[in-house]
This record gives structure tokens, sequence and C-alpha cells, in this order.
């Protein structure tokens, strides 16, 4: 008798245990969808790395704008009717995060990535209570500390600026630059690259043939001129222009510096917050996250062409490309 009922427990024990398990199996499931702006990058690894790590296996839509506000707009309206059939809604830029947010109207959970000032943007209302069903991570680092990290490599007294005026992005950017630049002593002159690629060639056209006399150029994080990185980073050598990057990409395409962050990390950083969300936090009530260690980058062979000498403290503490 008592085997019979030691049998039976010891079947019930196992046929909860499956039960639950499942069940935690099925909780783990997730359908996400991911607007882009300008293509797959490491963030997007980095956020579908972490899913997979904390456990969750996850159905991937993605829906690419191709930098075209009105293609946006199309991928929004096409996928508004479909919205509830899904868990999260991920974002990157600015762009894409702001008129998703409009759209979105609280009805999904959002998750945005590489925003660089998602207050002054009006995504949320501050760093600490986004005000809604949505956070992430803002992806900024100060531009107070990349000019000044630089003026410890190079010096320069005027410096010219690459900015989309058709992106919020940008013009914060710009904003704060002038900021810094007034503290600093610095003059700053605008290169105004908007969306359009002969006025970004006239402005490389014009360092190169030294028409624009300036002692270096600030390359800010804006995905038009990081789709030109290329260009940019050959004619910047050929104009033997230093360059300050915000971003990695134009370094490793022939920038000078930059003090930049790891994308990859940073989608990372976002898939930890949708795990938080789903063991309970409010998605209101989690800060958005900033970087936390930026790093130096320094193209060697950029360094070279321009005769550049960086201390050798500066160049052991930083990661250096060819």
């Amino acid at each position: 008798m008592k085997s019979r009922a030691f049998r039976f427990f010891s079947i019930t024990v196992v046929v909860l245990l499956a039960l639950s398990s499942s069940l935690l199996a099925s909780d783990r499931r997730l359908n996400i969808a991911i607007i882009l702006w300008r293509g797959e990058t490491r963030a997007e690894q980095g956020f579908k790395d972490g899913l997979k790590e904390l456990g969750y296996s996850v159905k991937f839509r993605i829906l690419d704008a191709g930098q075209d506000r009105k293609k946006l707009g199309q991928i929004l309206n096409q996928l508004k009717p479909e919205f509830e059939a899904f868990d999260y809604i991920y974002t990157f830029g600015t762009t894409v995060s702001r008129r998703t947010r409009v759209i979105l109207k609280d009805l999904v959970p959002q998750v945005f990535n590489v925003v660089t000032d998602p207050v002054g943007a009006g995504i949320v209302q501050s760093l600490k209570s986004s005000g809604g069903n949505i956070s992430g991570m803002s992806g900024a680092i100060s531009i107070s500390v990349q000019i000044k990290s630089a003026l410890d490599v190079i010096k320069f007294e005027k410096l010219g600026l690459f900015f989309n005026p058709r992106e919020k992005n940008s013009m914060i950017i710009r904003e704060e630059l002038y900021k810094v630049a007034r503290q600093l002593d610095i003059e700053v002159a605008d290169l105004r690259s908007p969306p359009a690629q002969e006025m970004l060639q006239e402005n490389l056209r014009k360092l190169i043939d030294q028409s624009i006399d300036v002692d270096a150029v600030y390359l800010p994080s804006d995905s038009f001129l990081a789709s030109n990185a290329e260009l940019i980073g050959s004619c910047l050598r050929t104009a033997k222009v230093k360059s300050i990057a915000a971003t990695k990409r134009f370094v490793e395409n022939g920038a000078l510096m930059g003090v930049v962050t790891d994308y990859y990390s940073l989608g990372k950083t976002v898939a930890s917050i949708v795990d938080r969300h789903q063991k309970g936090e409010k998605l209101q009530n989690i800060p958005i996250e900033r970087v936390e260690k930026p790093y130096l980058i320094i193209n060697k062979t950029t360094r070279n062409i321009l005769s550049i000498r960086i201390p050798e403290a500066v160049m052991e503490k930083a990661i250096i490309v060819e």
C-alpha cells in the first residue's frame, strides 16, 4: 500500500514538474518587432544575444526604414493593426523611437536603443521615470568628455561640425557642442550635411581644397553620416584634417580618434531591461540606462598620415585600430 502511494506521489511530482517546466518555457517565449533606421547594427546583435543568454526564445520581425521618413511612416501604419501581437517593440535611434512612441501610445511595451537625448527628443519624461510603457538605453557620451579628451591628444581652436539639420538628434548635439565650445573658448564652424550626397561631398571637397579653414572636425552620432563613414574617413585623410568621432564606426573607417561606446553592450543592456520587465517591474519605473564606461579609440594609420605624436600614456589606455 505504501509502495503504491509512493509511486503515485512520485508520478504526481514528475507531472507537476513537467507542467511547471512547460509553463516556464512558455513564459520565456517572446514575439518582438525590431524597427530600424539604417539596417541592423551590433546593437541589435547584442540585444538578440542578450535575450538568448537570459533564457528567452524570441521570434523577431525586422523592419528597416532605410533612413527614409516616408517609409518609416508606412512601416508604422502597416504595423499598427498588429501591435498587440507583439510582446515588445524595439526601436533604434532617435527618429524611429520618437515616431514609434507617438503612434504606439503605450499600447505595447517599447524599448529603445542608441538615442542620444531621449528627454530632449520628447521620447520620455525623465531619465528616472519615462512616464509611460517605455524604457531603453541612451547611448550618449558627454560631448564635454569627448572634446576635453580630444584636447589631451590634439590641439585645435576652430572645430568644424558635420551635422544633419533634418535630424532632431543632430540638432540636440549641435546645441550641446556650442555650449561646450564656448566654455573652452573654441570656435565652431557649421558643415551642414543633410541627407543629400552632393552636400556632404561639397563639404568634404572644401576641406580638401582648404576653402574651409578648421583645425579639426567633429563627427557626431548621426545615421546619414555613419552610413558614409568610409567616404568621410578617406576624404579627411586626403585633406589631412584631424577628426574627433562620436562612434567607433568613424574611427574604424579613417577618423583619427573618438571617445565611444560599444553598440553590442548597449544591446545587451536593453535585453536586461526586457528581463526586468518580464520579472514584474513596470517599464516606467526602470530608469533610462546610460553609458558607464566609454573608451578612447585611435586610428594608427590616420595618426601616422597626420604625423601626430600621441603620448605613450594615452596610447596604452586606448584601443588602437589600423
